[in-house]
């Protein structure tokens, strides 16, 4: 796991128009957990922390530096908020770390490799996108790869069946799908069949019914005296 360096602030004021107003100027707040203490409300600037996250997330050590502070505080992205329309961070939560004492966090799965029944028309579902894990932070892998090459139609990949690196715990399920490949869907075209004998009923009820109805004009013509 990468270390870098973030300078931050300290936070006095909140609501929603203080956040407001930093997201507006190019901050985002946050709260720095751990350490004994509470929480400290913070802000971090958007495109340093950006930049300090690349595509780990929460797989990279920031070393927290107050502005104007000599202490760094060891911590990892713990939970952040993005904005649905937009993607950019709202907000964000930071939990500080002990370099000799283990944590939980999630990794990404990548899969690689092109699966045979892919190749025979199969589908590939990915199922398990990322992993619970436990680990010295030291020690925290950017992702894990699932080579999903062997894989044909009915297939199936495991968790059990990942190699975690030295000193990382898998905590999911070993029996959990990562990946598996789908026998392709079948477009059953319905076949209208033919209602000859359904169309033969109607016609008998109507003739039926109209046996049923009385004739018109049953009087007796009256002779002449």
């Amino acid at each position: 796991m990468k270390k870098v360096e973030v300078t931050v602030k300290e936070r006095d004021s909140f609501g929603s128009p203080e956040s407001r107003r930093l997201r507006k100027e190019g901050w985002i707040p946050g709260v720095l957990y751990g350490g004994g203490s509470d929480g400290k409300p913070l802000s971090v600037e958007a495109k340093a922390l950006k930049h300090a996250l690349g595509r780990e997330r929460g797989n990279v050590i920031l070393e927290l530096t107050f502005d104007g502070q000599k202490e760094a505080h060891p911590a990892i992205l713990k939970e952040y908020q993005n904005d649905p329309i937009s993607g950019h961070l709202l907000h964000v939560d930071f939990m500080e770390v002990r370099m000799d004492q283990a944590i939980d966090s999630t990794v990404r799965v990548e899969l690689t490799g092109t699966a045979e029944g892919v190749k025979e028309g199969g589908i590939l579902d990915h199922g398990l996108r990322e992993l619970h894990i436990r680990c010295l932070p030291t020690d925290m892998p950017g992702h894990f790869e699932a080579d999903v090459s062997a894989l044909n139609i009915g297939d199936s990949m495991r968790v059990s069946e990942l190699t975690a690196p030295a000193g990382v715990e898998i905590l999911d399920d070993p029996e959990v799908h990562i990946a598996s490949v789908l026998a392709p869907k079948l477009v059953v075209e319905e076949v209208v069949e033919e209602v000859e004998e359904g169309e033969a009923a109607a016609e008998g009820e109507a003739a039926a019914a109209g046996e049923e109805k009385p004739a018109e004009g049953g009087g007796e013509a009256k002779g002449e005296g």
